[in-house]
C-alpha cells in the first residue's frame, strides 16, 4: 500500500479538496466537539452563506476510511452529497428561533459523572446517578436523527428554565418516541425476522407499543424499555406512569438495568434475583461490550410499586 498522509496532513488536503468543490461558496471549520461521555472528537463544518445549521462530519471516522484505502476525492465527495442532500431536506429553512423549536425540544438520559464537564455548560436535572439533558430535533427521517445539543445560551435566548424546558420536552418526548415495552427475546427475534426480510430496520416492532401481563412470558425475562426508533430510549424511564404501569402488569418490584443510553432491562422482583449479581454484569457489559460513547450508568436501580419511588440498589 501507498505511504498515507498522517492525520494532520489528511485534514488540510481533504479541507483543500472541499474548498475545492464548493467554488468559493462555502468556507470549511473545524471545531472540538465534545460528545456524550466526555468523548472528543473534532467536527468538520460546512458554513455556507444563507443557511442557519450544518451537519457535522466527525473527521477521525472518515480518516479511518482513508487509511483502509479510500480516495480523499471519493471522501470529499460524499461529504458535498451528504451536505447537499441534509440542506435540500431537513435541514432546509430551519432556525433556532423558539417558535421553530417549541415542538422540537426533546430530552435524554446520560451518566452524569461521565458527563460533569459539558453539564458546566448546558442545562440538566439530576435524576439518580445520571442527568437529563436537552436536543432540539433538527431532522428526522429514514437516515437517522439530526438535533442541535441545547446550551445555557441558547436556553437564556429562548426565555426559558430548565423546569420549562422539562415540561416541555418530555412532552415531546413521549410524542415523537413513544416507548416500547417487551420481553428481550421476542423484540430480538422479531428485528431478526425483520432484517432478514427488508435488510434493516427502521424503528421498534409495531407489535411491541406493550403488553397486558407479565406474568404470562415469565420464561422471556428480562424486558426491554425503549423507544419506537431505538434510539437514546433509555429516556422512555422518565415519561409519565411509564414505569407505574409496569409495576402494575408486573405485580411487584422491579430491577432496572441501565444496558445503554438507548435501553433499559428490567426484571420483575421474584425473589430470586441478586442486585448484587446484577451490579457485576452490568459492570462487567460496560466494559467489554458497551461502546464508550453508549454507557450510561454501571449502577443497578429499584422501583418499589407500593411506593411509587425509584432508587439506585446499594
Amino acid at each position: 500500500m501507498e505511504d498515507r498522509y498522517t492525520y494532520k496532513e489528511f485534514k488540510r488536503m481533504l479541507v483543500l479538496e472541499l474548498e475545492k468543490d464548493f467554488n468559493g461558496r462555502a468556507g470549511i471549520e473545524i471545531h472540538n466537539i465534545i460528545k456524550n461521555n466526555s468523548l472528543e472528537l473534532e467536527g468538520m463544518v460546512i458554513v455556507e452563506d444563507g443557511k442557519n445549521v450544518s451537519p457535522n462530519f466527525y473527521l477521525q471516522f472518515y480518516y479511518e476510511d482513508y487509511l483502509k484505502g479510500t480516495d480523499i476525492e471519493y471522501i470529499a465527495k460524499e461529504m458535498e452529497e451528504k451536505y447537499n442532500k441534509m440542506q435540500a431536506g431537513g435541514f432546509k429553512g430551519f432556525s433556532m428561533d423558539i417558535n421553530n423549536c417549541m415542538g422540537k425540544i426533546v430530552c435524554r438520559l446520560v451518566s452524569y459523572e461521565k458527563n460533569s464537564q459539558l453539564l458546566k455548560e448546558i442545562p440538566y436535572i439530576p435524576f439518580l446517578d445520571m442527568a437529563i439533558i436537552f436536543y432540539c430535533l433538527v431532522v428526522e427521517d429514514e437516515n437517522g436523527t439530526g438535533s442541535v445539543r441545547i446550551s445555557n445560551s441558547i436556553m437564556e435566548r429562548w426565555g426559558m428554565t430548565v423546569k420549562t424546558l422539562y415540561t416541555v420536552a418530555i412532552r415531546n418526548t413521549e410524542r415523537l418516541f413513544p416507548k416500547v415495552f417487551c420481553p428481550l427475546k421476542s423484540m430480538l427475534r422479531s428485528v431478526l425476522e425483520k432484517e432478514v426480510l427488508e435488510t434493516g430496520i427502521q424503528e421498534m416492532p409495531d407489535a411491541f407499543d406493550g403488553i397486558e401481563d407479565c406474568s404470562y412470558c415469565e420464561g422471556e425475562m428480562p424486558f426491554v424499555l425503549t423507544n419506537r426508533k431505538g434510539v437514546h430510549g433509555a429516556a422512555a424511564i422518565l415519561y409519565p406512569d411509564c414505569l407505574k404501569d409496569i409495576g402494575k402488569m408486573a405485580e411487584t418490584g422491579l430491577y432496572i438495568i441501565p444496558s445503554s443510553i438507548h435501553e433499559l432491562l428490567i426484571i420483575p422482583d421474584n425473589g430470586q434475583v441478586s442486585p448484587d449479581s446484577l451490579k457485576k454484569m452490568v459492570e462487567e457489559v460496560n466494559i467489554n461490550c458497551v461502546a464508550a460513547e453508549e454507557v450510561l450508568s454501571d449502577m443497578v436501580y429499584y422501583y418499589s410499586s407500593e411506593k411509587n419511588i425509584i432508587k439506585i440498589c446499594n
